[in-house]
């Protein structure tokens, strides 16, 4: 009765925790695939497989992250031997590690970004009414913001199952 005791609590343990997702590929803060391989990645796509990519923002180059953001891919570009996942727009956010929370504004501005196997994240704010900003130094900043940046970040590619 005890060995099947252990075992039934054995494969609860492992059905519960074995769940996580298979990382595919991962990039370093330089662009280099540290795990995994692009070709993985690409072959899981090419085979219907649901994805989930990560990247994380090193903000004080401390060469640790700040804060990290998973996403499910929807829109995924194979192109010349890389991956790359359009981030629909979401509605601004600020992390504030202090406290720690991340806080929304209380406006309609949106960021979207497209984030890459090369480690290349290029990402731009949609602000809303620009144009009609009467404030000309604030309008300035909200054209800033609103230009695409570009950043290399560490990423993640996950088998989503």
């Amino acid at each position: 009765m005890k060995h099947i005791l252990v075992l039934l609590i054995m494969m609860v343990f492992n059905s519960t925790f074995a769940q996580s997702p298979k990382v595919l590929v991962k990039t370093n803060s330089e662009g280099n695939v540290s795990e995994g391989a692009i070709e993985s990645l690409i072959q899981a796509i090419r085979e219907g497989n649901d994805i989930r990519v990560g990247w994380s923002l090193d903000f004080d180059k401390d060469g640790k992250p700040d804060v990290e953001h998973l996403i499910d891919a929807k829109f995924l570009t194979i192109l010349n031997g890389h991956v790359f996942n359009q981030i629909d727009p979401i509605f601004a956010q600020a992390p504030n590690a202090k406290i720690p929370q991340v806080q929304i504004g209380n406006n309609d501005m949106k960021w979207m970004a497209i984030i890459g196997t090369n480690g290349v994240l290029m990402s731009r704010f949609i602000i809303p009414g620009i144009k009609d900003q009467e404030n000309e130094e604030y309008k300035k900043q909200l054209e800033v913001m609103s230009k695409v940046n570009e950043d290399i970040v560490e990423t993640s590619w996950f088998l989503k199952e």
